[in-house]
């Protein structure tokens, strides 16, 4: 991506990671404690400082191609994942959609045996639901609510 280019999407990301900020204050509530507002806060805390990083950077990448379509295909298969969970989240619940989610993607790209990959899959979204709905204190979707 030519330099301008590549600063100026990154003063984007900046603003963003800004507004994410200021909105999950205004909106949220406190971001000093547990709760909806602190993940966005965290989110949008790092978009600021990698994009700094970015801007500030001096390497010279001119002659990275844009696209390929073995790109885009990923692209476009984690759109389809998030609408999966945006419009199936709210019926199967977290912890089922997540499963659907990560299980096959862990079984096509892992280099374990499928059922190691299950496990650990099984695992992780237990773990991100303990850790939403325990710690942070974000409730998830429920099953069929």
């Amino acid at each position: 991506m030519p330099m301008l280019n590549r600063h100026i999407l990154s003063l984007i990301f900046c603003c963003f990671g800004l507004f994410l900020i200021v909105y999950s204050a205004y909106s949220l509530g406190d971001f000093s404690e547990y709760g909806a507002a602190f993940m966005p806060s965290i989110i949008g805390g790092g978009m600021i400082i990698f994009s700094l990083i970015d801007i500030f950077s001096r390497d010279q990448e001119s002659d990275i191609p844009l696209v390929s379509w073995h790109e885009i295909k990923f692209v476009l298969l984690i759109i389809g994942i998030i609408l999966f969970y945006v419009f199936a989240s709210d019926y199967l619940g977290f912890i089922l959609t997540g499963l659907i989610i990560t299980a096959p993607l862990m079984m096509k790209y892992a280099t374990t045996k499928p059922i190691y990959s299950f496990i650990i899959s099984a695992s992780v979204v237990l773990g991100v639901y303990y850790l939403f709905t325990a710690v942070l204190l974000v409730p998830l979707p429920q099953l069929f609510s």
